[in-house]
Order: C-alpha cells, then sequence, then structure tokens
C-alpha cells in the first residue's frame, strides 16, 4: 500500500526524533574500549568486509538486517545469506540472515554466533599447569521490519537479544537498531543514517557495561559501463562510536556482466584494521564470496565467507 503524504511525514517526525536523541555528540561520552558485547559491531557478510564495511547504503543482500534493517526495502522475493568469519586468532563467528518482501512490508531475520577455543582456567596464583580449561561464546538474534513510507524513502528497525557467557558467569540484554534508506533523485546515489545498538547496560556478575552504541550515516554511488558489460560501486560510511573516535568506511566493488566481482576498502580509526580486499561469483540464484581484511598488532589476517541465494 503507498503511503499517504501524512504518513510520510509523520514517520520522517519520529525518525528524526530518533536520530537528534542520539546524535554523535553524546555518542563520545564513554572512553575508549569501555563498552560492553563489542562482537555486535563485527561485520556481517563477505561481500561487505570486501568493501571496508560500508554498507549502510547499499540494499545489496540479507545482511541488510545488520547493515541497515532500512535497506531491506528494496530487495524484492526472498534472499537468505549464510557466513562464516574466520576472526582473528582463534575466534571464529557463524551469522545468517533472510528477508522476505510481504504485501505490509520487508520482514528479516538473523543470527550471530561468536565462538573461541577454550581457554585455560588459572587462579590470581600463576601455576605451571592449568587447573582445566572453560568456554567463552556470544549470541545475538535479530528481528526486523522495514516499508516505504514514500516512494524514495524508507524506515525499518530491528530488535535483537543479547546473550554472552563467560565460564560460569552470563549476561543478557536486548538492543535496538533504526534506519533510515533514502533513494535521492540523483541517478544511482542512495544515502542512507542508522542508530544501532540502542539499549539499557548488560551485567556480568556485579559489573555493569553499556551496549556498543553507534551512529553510521553513508552513502552509495552506482553507474553502469555499458563499454565494459560492468557496474561500478562506491561506497562510504561515517561511524560515531559511544566508545572511540569517528571511524570511516570506504569501499568499491566492480563486476564484470554480473557475474564476477572485485572488491577493495578502506577502514580508518581502527587500532588493527585497514585495507580490505574481496572477489565474488554469482549463477543464477546462487552468490560465493570470499573477504580478505589485513589486521596489524600480530593479530593475524581475517578472512571470510559468504553464500547467498535469491528466491
Amino acid at each position: 500500500m503507498k503511503p499517504s503524504k501524512c504518513q510520510a511525514h509523520s514517520g520522517i517526525a519520529a525518525l528524526l526524533v530518533v536520530f537528534l536523541g542520539w546524535s554523535p555528540a553524546p555518542a563520545h561520552a564513554g572512553k575508549p574500549g569501555e563498552a560492553g558485547a563489542p562482537f555486535l559491531r563485527i561485520g556481517m557478510g563477505a561481500r561487505a568486509s570486501a568493501m571496508g564495511e560500508a554498507f549502510t547504503g547499499v540494499a545489496g543482500d540479507a545482511s541488510a538486517v545488520f547493515w541497515n534493517p532500512a535497506a531491506m526495502s528494496p530487495l524484492q522475493g526472498t534472499h537468505v545469506l549464510l557466513a562464516h568469519n574466520e576472526y582473528i586468532q582463534t575466534v571464529r563467528l557463524e551469522q545468517g540472515a533472510i528477508t522476505h518482501e510481504t504485501e505490509l512490508g520487508t520482514i528479516g531475520l538473523s543470527f550471530t554466533g561468536l565462538y573461541m577455543d577454550d581457554l585455560e582456567r588459572r587462579e590470581n596464583v600463576p601455576t605451571a599447569v592449568p587447573l582445566g580449561t572453560f568456554s567463552v561464546y556470544d549470541l545475538a538474534f535479530a528481528a526486523a521490519y522495514s516499508r516505504y513510507i514514500t516512494p524514495n524513502l524508507t524506515v525499518g528497525v530491528s530488535v535483537k537479544p543479547v546473550y554472552q557467557r563467560i565460564d560460569d558467569l552470563s549476561a543478557s540484554g536486548l538492543a535496538v537498531d533504526a534506519g533510515l534508506y533514502h533513494i535521492t533523485r540523483m541517478r544511482g546515489v542512495t544515502f542512507s543514517a542508522v542508530v544501532g545498538n540502542i539499549g539499557r547496560p548488560m551485567k556480568f556478575d556485579q559489573q555493569e557495561f553499556a551496549l556498543p552504541r553507534y551512529v553510521k550515516v553513508g552513502g552509495a554511488y552506482r553507474r553502469d559501463i555499458p563499454r565494459l558489460q560492468s557496474h561500478l560501486l562506491a561506497a562510504v560510511d561515517a561511524m560515531f562510536p559511544n566508545d572511540d573516535g569517528v571511524r570511516t568506511h570506504w569501499g568499491v566493488e566492480l563486476d564484470y556482466q554480473h557475474r564476477l566481482f572485485l572488491r577493495g576498502g578502506y577502514k580508518s580509526g581502527y587500532d588493527s584494521a585497514g585495507a580490505t580486499f574481496g572477489v565474488g561469483v554469482t549463477h543464477r540464484q546462487f552468490s560465493l564470496d570470499y573477504a580478505f581484511l589485513n589486521m596489524s598488532n600480530n593479530l593475524g589476517n581475517s578472512h571470510r565467507f559468504s553464500v547467498g541465494i535469491s528466491l
């Protein structure tokens, strides 16, 4: 159903209140590294990772549930994404997302699980032999909804239950993301804005910590290159986290006949992250993507894989 002008104006006004209430200024209230549950900021999907995680303005696949729930609306039909992330050292992430277009809007679901090898248990006094091992893992689920409020503007929101466990201690909470996605009158240009991980602090035992909130603004530009039977996509995001300075993400993608994709990007404002690279192939409704992220400070490199299906 096409939204009326009154509905559109009401939706825009409500979203402006949300974004002004969570503007970049108060986002820097915390100290660097002070926010907890940092896994909630780790990107989803090899395509986005290869493009420097500049993806809030790209309505490309089911990972929109993570990057910007408002970007789900331009996705037609049903999209599925399964991703594996060899993050750093022994840390791994398994992620999945699905979006489905309905007459009332687009709905989405996602899952993120972070795991690592068991850690050695030691008491306050160091010992040559560990007393045993213990496990650490983090889980997050998301249910999202998006719809058009004007022919060129979409809004979206996702609700995320979060659970963390370290040995016999656990913490749980609820985070909310809200986003805007605007298809401008300039051909091939989109703009976006997202406020992420809004929610009450979580607590491990007696230690309380804030969620890793952030505000992101970004955009993307798409251009056809008929002579090369190719398309060029360039994107940029600026992120304002609540526990650090401004971070910027840059990415480009070049494809040939929508079958072979070459990607590159850069992440600035991070201690250990920088250049990103990747490739992708598609065949009919299937896609396979790989991303390589260069990590410094002896963290090793990060490899990410994902498989997509469009129905």
